[in-house]
């Protein structure tokens, strides 16, 4: 049954504010890496972020102008009013950057696994970088290529994309496809990629760093070190790897899903479902501002505070004693009537974006080493560990 012309414009026009704030919010992020805080670009998560997001950028301007893409004279589209040409070009460049796209974002949880089994020390796994650039486009480039000299990007849904022309012929005996050779090969490839890169893989390796850290906390529960860390805080550093796993993976799955629903029925039933088709191109529209809230958010889940309270009892030689700071951390230090202020430090625990080994105090606690597990962690005489003053 064809779309009504209530149908026709929500598929034509609802998805394109969606596309604008998608278009703003890459843009933003190009412009934080870029002006604000150029120096995140030393570490590869954000390098592949800042890739991702010129990708996500030119996505948005072409879902922007799609309805507009779709041969003039086309029936049930409202807007058509472009050319074979224009339509080929916008179903090529939107399908090359949902793969594109999508292999950057799997590539994230990739580099984290890198990260984490190599200390943080991204000078050992930095050579991933390249190849995820090369797999990103020219792989989708390619089966994209393969699509268009056999005229598959027809018009479909909010505008071009793989499928046989006039709509619907494929499964319409009665109607010839003007449009489209058979590429079933490609297109099963095409389908499979996409639903590897959403379900499989991202799942799979960061299920596989969740499951590394929990044995090592329980490989190094009975060291030294381990007594003297406390216990919230190690339930705090594993449900904020639990979140950012969360949170990475279903907004990533949030702005498939409802597409591949749409797909799925229509393969199985021959119809189309307009309403959900909608949604589900008004959700994909907006998945450039749901990944710039990732990534922002990812920062804040990140972010562990560490607080070093001087004591008021310092130990001889004015050193400060593991016991003395652990005291000092339960009370509030008090010199004559006035009260000392907290010295705090940031420090960022982001699983997308460790921080070089060096300079985590977490490194120690992640790293499966003897040297870590018993002797690293048990301090000399007046040094600290990290976790004894955590919030």
């Amino acid at each position: 049954m064809p779309p009504t012309i209530a149908q026709q414009k929500g598929l034509a026009f609802a998805p394109t504010p969606f596309a604008i704030i998608s278009f703003f919010s890459s843009s933003y992020v190009i412009y934080y890496l870029i002006c604000k805080e150029r120096h995140k670009l030393k570490r590869l998560y954000h390098r592949l972020v800042l890739a991702m997001n010129f990708a996500l950028l030119l996505l948005s301007f072409v879902s922007a102008w799609s309805p507009f893409a779709v041969p003039e004279g086309t029936p049930n589209f409202v807007g058509a009013s472009g050319t074979i040409n224009t339509c080929t070009a916008q179903g090529f460049i939107s399908v090359m950057l949902t793969m594109t796209v999508a292999t950057y974002y799997g590539s994230l949880s990739l580099q984290a696994f890198m990260g984490i089994k190599n200390k943080f020390k991204e000078e050992k796994y930095r050579w991933i970088e390249y190849p995820i650039h090369l797999v990103a486009w020219c792989i989708p480039a390619a089966l994209s290529t393969i699509v268009a000299v056999t005229e598959n990007f027809n018009p479909l849904g909010f505008g071009c994309s793989i499928t046989k022309a006039p709509q619907g012929c494929e499964s319409d005996p009665d109607v010839p496809c003007q449009r489209g050779k058979d590429i079933d090969m490609v297109l099963y490839i095409v389908g499979f990629g996409m639903v590897f890169l959403y379900f499989i893989f991202p799942p799979s390796i960061v299920t596989a760093i969740y499951c590394w850290i929990k044995k090592i906390q329980k490989k190094v529960e009975g060291s030294r070190g381990m007594q003297q860390i406390r216990e919230h805080a190690r339930k705090q550093m594993i449900r904020s790897i639990a979140n950012q796993i969360s949170l990475y993976l279903f907004s990533f799955w949030f702005t498939f899903v409802p597409r591949m629903i749409s797909f799925v029925y229509r393969i199985l039933t021959g119809n189309i479902i307009y309403e959900l088709l909608i949604f589900a191109n008004c959700i994909f529209a907006l998945q450039g501002f749901i990944m710039a809230m990732v990534y922002f958010t990812l920062q804040r889940l990140g972010m562990q505070k560490l607080e070093c309270v001087p004591s008021s009892r310092p130990a001889l030689g004015g050193e400060l004693t593991v016991q003395d700071i652990r005291s000092s951390a339960e009370r509030k230090v008090k010199v004559g009537s006035e009260e000392t202020d907290d010295r705090r430090e940031s420090y960022i625990f982001n699983i997308f974006d460790g921080a070089p080994d060096e300079d985590s105090p977490w490194a120690r606690y992640i790293v499966q080493d003897d040297d870590y597990s018993d002797n690293a962690d048990t301090p000399n005489e007046g040094e600290t560990l990290p976790n004894d003053n955590i919030e």
